[in-house]
């Protein structure tokens, strides 16, 4: 699309709002809530202010109770829903691309769909819980996203990629009666609805209600891809007095989509092949889908005990459901070590590889928190001792398929078929653990020194159940693993803050076979070191926070190359990531919003000193350690800003305008032990209208990547990239009762 046509798009939209606002004597300020309304009840907390602001000023992610972000001794970003509403995310990436150190990873129906200072991840934590997500729910059903950057001693523990975790925040009810009803319609078929109703179950209740419907149905830019979900989740609260209240939520999901994997990568340039439209561009056929069902029900209870103390007891069950067909190109050829290059006569065509599964999962997570606060002489201390017991079993079974090869340069439908007489596999997988933790914070000297201590003991027990042969694949076995974490917070001036901290996590390996002996090999671990700065200024209009991290992560497992039966997987060091990240927000005004966000940042995966002993010899491959992070950009920034006419003829009307920028991305295999190139890098600038035309009609405007540039969007191996998508322009419309 020429630049031209949406420049002209956009202008011609500010002025019909224009001309609108000038005939609108009623229109009003755009207002999310009152400021006088209680809110979600947080850990430890009975009431709280909304926070209208995009950026919160609190979090109870990183410490599981809500504490000041000046007071942590870690890197933690809150985006509020404010700042949702003004970018209307289609998915959790286009909300992590405006936070220092997060990028989008693959595909957002994947794992791996995270990626926070070079570290892969799901991220899909909801209200502190991490249920099994094989879809995310609609932006619409959260109320804020938590961003904690880094491992977590008490938080995370054996949950979570080293690099960090977004904990999204759902909508809780309120006493004040509304019902809100929006609707989008945009190119690419970007068309959803969402419906949004709270208040008291009866007049002058203590019992509220929330329902929230989200449904989008989505035509993605590649061929056979789309999206069709629907999302419901009600809710029920109730204030037994002014110190006690129970929430209780639920959710039901149901996806589907097209099972799109990306495109095969074309060697000679390792980019997508140059063929006559990209569009059509496509390995997948119509016969690849995916279809995802998800249920959720938890709970939160709260209740301050006394002056001293508080608890807070949680708990979630969830089940989900994934069976899909997927096919996947490939131009590298493992068994002949070599490159497959399409031509344009057809004889030379990409093989493609077809399978299909059936996942099941269930989910069992109780949390119970105690959180006591005393003095002794000058020192005031917080200590919060708690413990859970989960338990989240799964069940695949594995059918096998083929496909016809894929000719890039000529439109054809690919033929898929699939035996579902005949199973591959059928594995069921038991995984339970139970941990308890403590954390001591000691403020001293008038609170300007604060200091934190704590640790965590996790018990991990799993086992893997092959039922076609009747055998353990992996034999039960269980693990322990103890966790520590510290920080300093010393504030040197009441608007600024120095903070240093150490934190750490780990995933289970498993069972294997290590120098001989089978036994439990070493759990995988994630440590990070941080020092930095926050800063409040301006009557806390303007808020920063700079730091520089060192995350090491270990004990990952990689197979032995040659395969040797005495050690069928290799331990070598994983990643290391150092570097600099930060975030800042300015209100500059009453009219005058900005946030902003940087990150640089060397990640790179080292290999041990037994590399050439497994690392394939790939063609134009790099063994020699050092190896930048597959997906990463080691460089990326972001600004974003909103102007609101609160006065005049132009009362109501909203611009916005953000950018964001990454640096080049590594291609590199699963491991990261073989490099082949880089993606380039890339610049997108997105804006917003919003107009209030009265207090309850509200029109809106979005535009993603305006000048429709093209770029690519992630790599998920040597063999598939995922091309980005051209410029989508979404109009929508909110009636509020």
């Amino acid at each position: 699309m020429p630049l031209r046509i949406p420049v002209f798009v956009f202008v011609s939209f500010v002025l019909l709002t224009v001309s609108h606002a000038q005939t609108s004597p009623e229109a009003t300020r755009s207002q999310d809530v009152n400021k006088d309304e209680p809110v979600r009840l947080a850990a430890f907390e009975i009431k709280s202010d909304k926070d209208a602001a995009f950026v919160g000023k609190s979090s109870l992610s990183s410490t599981r109770i809500a504490v000041d972000l000046s007071e942590i001794p870690q890197s933690v970003k809150v985006l509020n829903s404010s700042f949702l509403k003004a970018v209307s995310p289609l998915n959790l990436s286009d909300v992590l691309n405006y936070v220092g150190g997060a990028q989008n990873g693959g595909l957002f129906v994947s794992p791996g769909r995270v990626n926070i200072r070079g570290f892969a991840g799901d991220g899909d934590y909801v209200d502190g819980f991490a249920p099994p997500a094989s879809i995310n729910p609609e932006s619409a059903l959260f109320d804020r996203f938590e961003v904690i950057k880094g491992p977590s001693t008490i938080f995370l523990a054996a949950d979570g990629s080293p690099g960090g975790v977004v904990n999204k925040i759902t909508k809780s009810p309120v006493s004040v009666p509304s019902t809100t009803v929006s609707a989008q319609v945009g190119r690419f078929d970007a068309n959803s609805v969402n419906i949004d109703s709270t208040g008291p179950v009866f007049s002058s209740s203590r019992l509220l209600y929330r329902v929230v419907l989200a449904q989008q149905y989505a035509d993605g830019f590649y061929d056979n891809w789309y999206v069709h979900r629907l999302s419901v989740m009600p809710a029920l609260s109730y204030q037994f007095n002014e110190q006690t209240k129970l929430e209780i939520k639920g959710l039901v999901v149901q996806g589907l989509s097209g099972a799109y994997q990306g495109l095969p990568i074309d060697p000679r340039t390792y980019k997508a092949f140059d063929v006559p439209d990209s569009r059509n561009q496509c390995e997948d056929s119509p016969y690849n889908w995916r279809h995802d069902r998800q249920k959720r029900l938890w709970f939160n209870f709260t209740s301050r005990l006394s002056d001293l103390l508080a608890v807070r007891v949680g708990g979630m069950t969830a089940s989900s459901r994934n069976d899909r067909v997927v096919s996947v190109a490939a131009t590298w050829n493992e068994a002949g070590l070599r490159w497959v290059v399409p031509n344009y006569n057809g004889t030379q065509l990409i093989p493609r590889t077809t399978s299909a599964d059936d996942q099941r999962s269930n989910y069992r997570n109780l949390q119970a928190d105690l959180n006591f606060n005393f003095k002794t002489g000058p020192m005031k201390h917080n200590l919060l001792v708690g413990g859970e017991v989960r338990s989240s079993p799964a069940f695949t079974e594995t059918f096998s398929g083929s496909s016809s090869a894929w000719n890039p340069f000529v439109k054809t439908t690919p033929v898929v078929t699939v035996n579902y007489g005949t199973i591959t596999a059928n594995r069921s997988f038991h995984d339970t653990s139970s941990r308890i933790f403590a954390l001591e914070t000691l403020k001293l000297f008038q609170e300007s020194l604060i200091l934190s201590v704590g640790a965590s003991r996790v018990k991990n027990t799993a086992d893997v159940f092959d039922a076609r042969t009747g055998v353990f694949t992996t034999a039960p076995y269980s693990s322990y693993t103890d966790l520590k974490q510290w920080g300093v917070v010393y504030k040197v001036l009441p608007q600024i803050s120095l903070f240093t901290g150490f934190n750490e996590n780990f995933a289970v390996n498993g069972v294997g076979i290590l120098n001989g002996a089978s036994g439990v090999l070493p759990p995988k671990q994630g440590k990070q070191y941080e020092v930095g700065l926050k800063g409040d200024f301006l009557q806390k209009r303007f808020s920063m926070s700079v730091s520089y991290f060192d995350i090491v992560q270990s004990n990952n497992t990689v197979p032995a190359f040659p395969s040797d039966p005495a050690n069928p997987r290799v331990l070598i060091p994983g990643v290391i990531s150092r570097g600099f990240d930060g975030d800042l927000s300015f209100q500059v005004n009453r009219n005058f919003y900005a946030i902003a966000s940087f990150s640089l940042y060397n990640a790179k995966s080292v290999l041990g000193p037994a590399a050439a002993n497994f690392v394939q010899p790939y063609y134009r491959s790099i063994i020699k350690g050092s190896i930048p992070v597959q997906n990463t950009a080691e460089q990326a920034g972001s600004v974003f800003g909103v102007y609101t006419f609160n006065d005049g003829k132009l009362k109501g009307l909203s611009v916005g305008v953000g950018g964001t920028y990454q640096s080049k991305k590594a291609i590199t295999d699963g491991a990261n032990q073989v490099m082949w190139g880089y993606l380039p890098g890339r610049t997108l600038i997105n804006a917003n209208i919003n107009y209030r035309l009265s207090k309850h009609w509200k029109y809106g405007m979005n535009l993603d990547n305006l000048f429709d540039a093209e770029y690519m969007y992630a790599v998920r191996s040597q063999n598939v990239i995922i091309p980005g998508t051209p410029i989508n322009i979404k109009f929508s419309v909110t009636y509020s009762l």
